[in-house]
């Protein structure tokens, strides 16, 4: 059972990597963001895919991860479903400030609070574990902050949220949740 498990969890890495660089094809990684991609380019259809794709693999392995480590904050795992569905929910509103200014902030909005809400409730969770077990806080919280510093400098040095810095998170929150969750959770 565990390996079919780590088989579909790999299988969903290929995934999400294949639909992550994909987006490459279309959209300039310094200078456009996924946005570009879904309402210039009129591919709203791939942005929705990524967007779920990414959210589902978040939410199903964080809760993995919460579960091999005894999380009980029901709060926090409501959270984590909220931010998942509204991550998603925010592809579908359409990004044309011409058109839909308030359609388009909403977009804006929802996308950036979902992923600083989840991020925020990540590091609440690698908090909460210093307290039961301090071995895998000593070797997953470098690494994610690591990973959040990396994407906040894009932010910041690129002025904005650009299709580098999307990928790069997703690919990236990926491969660290895989990591936890093979090397570093104590089997039951």
């Amino acid at each position: 059972m565990k390996d079919r498990n780590q088989f579909i969890q790999y299988i969903a890495i290929v995934l999400i990597c294949i639909i992550n660089l994909g987006t490459l094809w279309y959209c300039a990684p310094l200078t456009e963001n996924l946005s570009y991609l879904g309402n210039t380019l009129h591919h709203p259809v791939y942005l929705i895919i990524w967007a779920s794709s990414a959210a589902a693999y978040f939410f199903w392995y964080t809760m993995k991860l919460m579960q091999a480590l005894r999380y009980t904050s029901s709060l926090g795992k409501f959270c984590l479903g909220v931010v998942c569905i509204i991550m998603i929910i925010s592809v579908c509103l359409p990004y044309d400030p011409m058109q839909y200014p308030q359609l388009s902030k909403w977009h804006t909005r929802l996308a950036m609070w979902s992923t600083i809400g989840y991020v925020l409730l990540f590091f609440h969770f690698l908090f909460d574990t210093f307290k039961k077990d301090y071995r895998f806080f000593r070797k997953a919280f470098p690494k994610y902050f690591t990973l959040v510093v990396f994407d906040s400098l894009l932010f910041l040095l690129n002025g904005g949220v650009s299709t580098l810095l999307e990928i790069s998170f997703t690919i990236g929150m990926s491969l660290f949740l895989s990591y936890l969750l093979h090397e570093n959770v104590p089997s039951k």
